[in-house]
C-alpha cells in the first residue's frame, strides 16, 4: 500500500492507554490522524500542538467531521459500544480497543448499527495479531502437524498494581483482568483452536481487598473440534512469566526485575486513592508527565510476548521465540524465522490500521477480528466470569470460526 493517500483518522479518547496506540498510528503511512476528541483540556491543547488537527470536546462533535474516516475508540470499556454506535451512525469506520462491549446485548447493538450503516468495526488492539501468534495459528490450522490436540497460553504480571483510576478499581465498568485481559488470550487460543469454542469451565480470583477486582483467573476451553486450551492470567506480581520467555515482556524487551517488584511499593506508597488517581492522570496524553510520542527504537526489541504459549499438535509442538517460532517436531527442531521489521517496533495496532486501509481501498470487509469475531470473543470472556460465579460450564452459542486468512 505504499505511495498511496493516508487515510483519516478521528481518535475518541486521550488517556494512558492511547499513549500506547499513538506512536505506532502517527508513524503509519497508512494513516493520518486528523482529530481528536476528549473531555480534558490539556490532552486537547497536546493534540492542536501535536498533529494541528481537530480537537473536540464530546464524541458527536468528531463522528460529525466530514475529514475523519476512521474512528479509533480508546474510552474506557464501559462506552465503548455507546461510541462505536455514534461513530457507524454517522458513516464512519471503526476500530475499537477491546472488549467490544460489556455485554452480549451491547455487542449485538454495534453490529445491528455497523450492519444497517453500511459500515466495518475492527476489534483491537489484540496481542494475538503478533506476526508469530498468526504464523502460530497458519501452522495450527493447516494440518501440516496434524490436528491440533492442546493449547496452553499464561501470563504472569504485575497488572493488578498498576496505577488505575477509580472506576477500573470496580467490577462492573469493566474493571478486573478477566475483561480487560483475557480477551487477547482469548483471541489467541481461538485463533490456534480454529475458533469454535464448545464451552468453558473457569476460576477467578480477588485476593486483595484495596484492589477489589479479578486479579487472577484460570480456565478450560473445550472446541467444537476436540481441541481444548487452558487460559491462565496472574496480574498479582509475584512470578513474571518473562522468566519462561527468554527473558522478555509484552514490549519485546528484557525484563527489569526492579520495575517488576517495585509495582506493588509504589501502590502502596500512595496515600489515598486520589493520589492514585492524580498519578495515573499525569500519565495520559497531555499529563504533567509529558510522555514522549516517539517510538522506541532498539535494536535489543523483539517479538513481544503475552506470556507464555505453546500449541500441542498430533505431530509436534509450537513455541514462540524472540525471533519467530520452534517446531518441535518427531525428530527434530525447526526454527522458522519471523521478520518483525527495523527494530521489531510494528506491534501495538499495525496490522489493525493496515488491515482497516485495505478495507476501505479496496470497498472489502475487514479480514481479521470483525464484529462477529469481537462477540464471540467477548461471550468467552463473559463465560469465564460466569462459570466462576456459577460454579458450572458455560456452553457457547454465539462463536465463529477461524477464516485462517491471515494479512499480508
Amino acid at each position: 500500500m505504499a505511495g498511496l493517500k493516508p487515510i483519516n483518522f478521528g481518535i475518541i479518547g486521550l488517556g494512558a492507554g492511547t499513549m500506547n496506540m499513538l506512536p505506532e498510528l502517527s508513524a503509519n503511512p497508512n494513516a493520518k490522524i486528523v482529530a481528536a476528541a476528549d473531555t480534558r483540556k490539556d490532552a486537547l491543547d497536546r493534540f492542536t500542538k501535536d498533529f494541528a488537527g481537530q480537537a473536540y470536546s464530546n464524541p458527536e462533535d468528531l463522528c460529525k467531521d466530514p475529514n475523519v474516516e476512521v474512528v479509533y475508540v480508546m474510552t474506557p470499556d464501559e462506552y465503548h459500544a455507546e461510541h462505536t454506535i455514534l461513530a457507524a451512525e454517522h458513516g464512519k469506520q471503526v476500530i475499537l480497543d477491546k472488549p467490544m462491549g460489556l455485554t452480549l446485548d451491547q455487542c449485538d447493538a454495534i453490529i445491528e448499527s455497523t450492519e444497517r450503516n453500511g459500515t466495518r468495526v475492527l476489534v483491537g488492539h489484540s496481542q494475538s495479531l503478533d506476526l508469530v501468534n498468526l504464523k502460530i495459528a497458519e501452522i495450527a490450522n493447516s494440518g501440516e502437524l496434524g490436528n491440533v490436540t492442546m493449547i496452553h497460553t499464561m501470563f504472569y504480571s504485575d497488572w493488578i498494581y498498576r496505577p488505575r483510576a477509580r472506576e477500573e478499581l470496580v467490577q462492573e465498568r469493566g474493571g478486573s483482568i478477566v475483561r480487560r485481559q483475557g480477551p487477547i488470550q482469548v483471541d489467541i487460543v481461538r485463533m490456534i483452536g480454529g475458533g469454535l469454542v464448545k464451552s468453558v469451565r473457569a476460576n477467578t480470583n480477588c485476593v486483595d481487598p484495596q484492589r477489589p477486582i479479578d486479579g487472577s483467573f484460570n480456565a478450560f476451553l473445550d472446541f467444537e473440534n476436540g481441541s481444548s486450551a487452558t487460559v491462565i492470567y496472574d496480574g498479582y506480581g509475584h512470578f513474571n512469566s518473562a522468566e519462561l520467555t527468554y527473558g522478555y515482556t509484552l514490549q519485546g524487551f528484557q525484563m527489569d526485575p526492579e520495575l517488576h517488584v517495585n509495582s506493588r511499593k509504589k501502590i502502596e506508597g500512595f496515600g489515598s486513592l486520589e493520589e492514585e488517581e492524580l498519578f495515573k492522570d499525569s500519565t495520559r496524553y497531555g499529563g504533567s508527565l509529558n510522555r514522549s510520542i516517539n517510538q522506541r527504537v532498539s535494536e535489543e526489541r523483539r517479538h513481544a510476548f503475552f506470556g507464555f504459549t505453546i500449541v500441542s499438535c498430533e505431530k509436534g509442538d509450537i513455541r514462540q521465540t524472540p525471533t519467530g517460532l520452534i517446531i518441535y517436531g518427531d525428530y527434530g527442531n525447526t526454527e522458522v524465522p519471523i521478520p518483525a521489521g527495523a527494530g521489531y517496533n510494528r506491534r501495538y495496532c499495525a496490522i489493525e490500521v493496515d488491515e482497516m486501509c485495505r478495507a476501505l481501498r479496496e470497498s472489502t470487509p475487514v479480514r481479521i477480528h470483525d464484529a462477529n469475531w469481537g462477540k464471540a470473543t467477548q461471550e468467552v470472556v463473559l463465560g469465564i466470569i460466569a462459570s466462576s460465579e456459577q460454579r458450572k460450564e458455560i456452553f457457547m452459542e454465539h462463536q465463529v470460526a477461524y477464516n485462517g486468512q491471515g494479512v499480508s
